[in-house]
C-alpha cells in the first residue's frame, strides 16, 4: 500500500456521493514548461467540456513536481475549486489510483491523465459504457496509438471538440467483419487498449482488488486489464466518443525514467522481467492486442487455468 510522506492540501469534502469521481494525475518532475502549459489546457478543456449532467468530484494528484509547479497548481485549483493533492514524492500510477479509488465513494470513477483534451460527450458516453455488466472499464478512441493497428485520426484539427467519427467506426467495424454490424454494439471489446482516459465501476475493484503497485507506470494498464478478462470482463473501446492525446509528454519532461529511477539504468529490462514473472508465456495463450469479437474467458480455459490466481490483488501489497 502507499504510503505518504507528505499532504500539503486536500480537500476532500465527500459529504454527498456524486455520480462520478474523477482523478486528475499529474507529474512533472523538472517543472518542465511545455508540460505546464499541456496541463492548464488539459484543466481548462476539462471544465470546459464535461458533463452538466452528471454531479462528480475532481481530484488532481500531483506525485512530487518541484514546489513552483505545485503553487502553480494550487493558483489553478482557486479558479476551479477541484481538490488538490500534493506529494512530495512520486507514487507512480498504480499507487494513485489504489489512493483514489479507497477515498472516493461515488460508483463510477474516471482517470483522466495531464495530456489529453476531452470532447463533449466522452464522459456520459463512458459512464453509460460501465454500467453494462460485460464491460469492466471503458475508453475513447484517441487520435493515436502505440498499437500498430489501433491508428485512428480525426479530419478535424487537434483539439476540436466534436471530431466526426463515422469514418473511424467504419473503419474498425470494417476489421472485425458482419458481427459486430449484426449486435449492432457501440463499442469494441478488448484486453489491452490506451490508458489515456478510462473509466471504471466501483464494483470492479471489490471484484479484482487494485493496481499492482509494483509498477509505477508501463505495465499497469496491461496488468489490471488482464485481470478483467480473466475475471469474466472486457475493455469497451466506445465507437461514440473521443479524447485528444499529446504524444510522447513523458518522455519529453523525463517523468517515465523518473518513475523508475529506483530500477537504476536498466529499468526497462527490469520491467520488462517483473511482467514476464507474473505471465510468463503469455502469448502461447492468447494476444491482448488482438479485437476478442465475442470472445470471452469462456472461451480461454487453458488462460484462466493457467493465471486464475492473478485475478485478485488486495490494496496492502508486498513489494517485491
Amino acid at each position: 500500500m502507499a504510503v505518504f510522506e507528505k499532504i500539503e492540501e486536500i480537500e476532500l469534502s465527500l459529504s454527498m456521493i456524486s455520480d462520478i469521481a474523477y482523478l486528475i494525475l499529474n507529474y512533472n518532475p523538472a517543472g518542465e514548461q511545455s508540460a505546464t502549459e499541456i496541463l492548464a489546457n488539459v484543466l481548462d478543456t476539462f471544465y470546459e467540456r464535461k458533463s452538466r449532467n452528471l454531479s462528480c468530484d475532481v481530484i488532481l494528484l500531483d506525485q512530487g513536481s518541484p514546489e513552483s509547479h505545485q503553487k502553480w497548481l494550487v493558483d489553478k485549483q482557486r479558479r476551479y475549486r477541484f481538490s488538490a493533492v500534493l506529494l512530495n514524492r512520486n507514487i507512480g500510477i498504480s499507487g494513485a489510483i489504489n489512493f483514489f479509488v479507497r477515498t472516493c465513494k461515488s460508483p463510477v470513477i474516471g482517470l483522466i491523465t495531464s495530456d489529453v483534451l476531452v470532447t463533449t460527450g466522452m464522459d456520459e458516453d463512458l459512464f453509460n459504457k460501465v454500467q453494462i455488466p460485460e464491460v469492466y472499464q471503458a475508453t475513447p478512441f484517441t487520435d493515436k496509438s502505440d498499437v500498430e493497428y489501433q491508428i485512428w485520426q480525426p479530419k478535424e484539427e487537434f483539439g476540436t471538440d466534436h471530431p466526426d467519427l463515422m469514418d473511424l467506426k467504419r473503419k474498425e467495424i470494417s476489421l472485425l467483419g458482419k458481427l459486430i454490424n449484426k449486435e449492432k454494439k457501440s463499442y469494441l471489446r478488448y484486453i489491452g487498449v490506451e490508458f489515456n482516459v478510462m473509466f471504471w465501476r466501483r464494483d470492479i475493484f471489490d471484484k479484482i482488488g487494485y493496481f499492482d503497485e509494483r509498477w509505477t507506470a508501463c505495465y499497469e494498464n496491461n496488468d489490471f486489464s488482464l485481470r478483467c478478462f480473466l475475471a469474466g470482463g472486457c475493455t469497451a473501446l466506445s465507437l461514440e466518443s473521443f479524447v485528444w492525446h499529446y504524444h510522447k509528454v513523458t518522455e519529453k519532461n523525463k517523468s517515465r525514467e523518473q518513475c523508475f529511477v529506483h530500477y537504476g539504468d536498466d529499468w526497462a529490462q527490469n520491467l520488462r522481467k517483473l511482467w514476464d514473472d507474473k505471465w510468463p508465456g503469455l502469448n502461447k495463450y492468447v494476444d491482448i492486442y488482438k479485437p476478442l469479437q465475442d470472445r470471452s474467458i469462456t472461451h480461454y480455459p487453458k488462460l484462466h487455468e493457467r493465471f486464475k490466481e492473478n485475478i485478485f490483488l488486495p490494496f496492502e501489497q508486498k513489494k517485491d
